[in-house]
């Protein structure tokens, strides 16, 4: 587990030293949240990073230092501008407060990044703001109200989730694998629900699914969400180039990360991707690349492996109990509770066709609930054995009654017919006599 980890690290600072400085802390607090380890690990390599003595370094010196953010502690309509909780490449969100005495309310601002409004990039952030407006599902964020700043620059406020991304809610929680599916079978209720709106998210991964205080998934960031009808409008205007350096390579399939036409089978992939992550803690494909067109030819040139598989080794050797006790289970249970019917489900969602995998993310869901109800899924064939099999499992005190009255009966039956010839025996031999 320790070159895992270390892979991880390794990626969250090449995604850092891009950052400036209040971005790159933003960045820090939403990769690292509560693991103090990693979050300090990130931190030297940065600061040994900013102490290397090269000639950009010395030049960074002699540059005039940043000034503090100059949104915080201003107001934005009705609110007051606290934190800056994250930033990413479509805007920044910032916690906020409610400033004009009618009532307290802490609310979570998203707003286009100074010298990033451009046309696109508006398009975008405006059709972000109609979608949010038109969700309203107990698992997505909710679009309280929005306007425009001094300077121009649009804005919408949107409900504060305080929650973790799911994958970490999961490990700190060490949830068992039936916990971690019916979370995610939550998620797939929200996604669809935004599907029937015509709505695909296109950037699903952990980071933008948190559990809240409550232990209820909510779905945040809808910035390069696509509308399926308007084909031609501004929700789906922006060329492949475009949405390609907003999106996020290890959770895209091959045909988003293409440019190809887009459908819900997207989203599909993506939590396919988010699954197998859950199950597994790692994901099916790996690559120091960020490139989509590396990644797309990653997955269109490999097969993943089996998540029992992957879940039971790191770097082709025998991993140790770590994967498995945060389930709560030892390593042989864990490859028993994903060998079967959960390789099938995930693998299913993460087909290299889009027509060969779940036909929308409801059958998705419906399929791990069958899963967990003990009942035959659609990512297997349903032979006669197979049907059997789950009928079985999922009847097993019926079951075991009818086969016990039924050995009763043919106990009865033998012994009926064995009494029978004890008394046709004894007959022949009393008249015999």
């Amino acid at each position: 587990m320790e070159s895992e980890r270390w892979r991880r690290i390794e990626g969250l600072f090449h995604r850092a030293v891009l950052l400036d400085a209040l971005e790159r802390a933003a960045f820090v607090d939403a990769e690292c949240g509560a693991d103090d380890e990693l979050r300090a690990e990130l931190e030297r390599l940065l600061e040994n990073d900013d102490a290397v003595d090269d000639a950009f370094s010395r030049l960074e010196k002699r540059a005039p230092p940043r000034t503090e953010d100059a949104l915080l502690g201003h107001n934005l309509g009705a609110y007051r501008v606290t934190a800056r909780i994250a930033a990413g490449g479509m805007g920044v969100v910032y916690r906020a407060e409610r400033s004009d005495g009618l009532f307290q309310q802490e609310v979570a601002i998203k707003l286009i990044r100074a010298g990033h409004a451009t046309d696109w990039m508006l398009r975008r952030f405006e059709f972000e703001r109609r979608a949010l407006a038109s969700l309203q599902h107990p698992c997505i964020a909710r679009l309280y109200d929005g306007g425009t700043t001094d300077d121009g620059c649009p804005y919408f406020v949107m409900e504060l989730v305080r929650g973790e991304p799911i994958d970490r809610y999961c490990e700190r929680e060490r949830a068992t694998i039936a916990e971690r599916l019916r979370l995610f079978v939550q998620v797939c209720r929200a996604v669809h629900f935004a599907h029937q709106s015509l709505i695909v998210h296109c950037d699903l991964k952990p980071a933008n699914i948190l559990i809240d205080e409550r232990g209820v998934p909510r779905l945040l960031d809808f910035g390069i969400a696509r509308l399926l009808a308007d084909e031609n409008g501004a929700a789906s205007s922006a060329g492949p180039g475009t949405i390609a350096r907003v999106l996020t390579p290890e959770y895209a399939g091959p045909e988003q990360l293409s440019g190809a036409a887009v459908t819900t089978s997207i989203d599909v992939y993506s939590l396919g991707v988010v699954l197998y992550e859950l199950l597994t803690g790692r994901r099916p494909f790996r690559s120091e690349s960020r490139s989509p067109a590396d990644w797309e030819r990653l997955i269109r040139e490999q097969t993943p492996q089996r998540p029992s598989t992957s879940a039971s080794r790191v770097e082709g050797e025998t991993s140790t109990d770590l994967p498995a006790t945060s389930f709560r289970s030892t390593p042989a249970g864990l490859r028993r509770a994903l060998r079967g019917d959960l390789d099938r489900i995930v693998l299913m969602a993460l087909r290299k066709e889009p027509e060969r995998r779940y036909a929308s993310v409801q059958e998705f869901a419906d399929d791990i609930e069958r899963h967990l109800a003990g009942r035959p899924v659609r990512a297997r064939d349903n032979s006669m054995a197979y049907s059997a099999s789950k009928f079985v499992l999922r009847n097993r005190v019926a079951v075991a009654a009818a086969v016990v009255v039924l050995a009763a009966l043919l106990f009865g039956l033998y012994s009926a017919r064995a009494g029978e010839r004890v008394a046709a025996a004894e007959a022949l031999h009393a008249r015999m006599e």
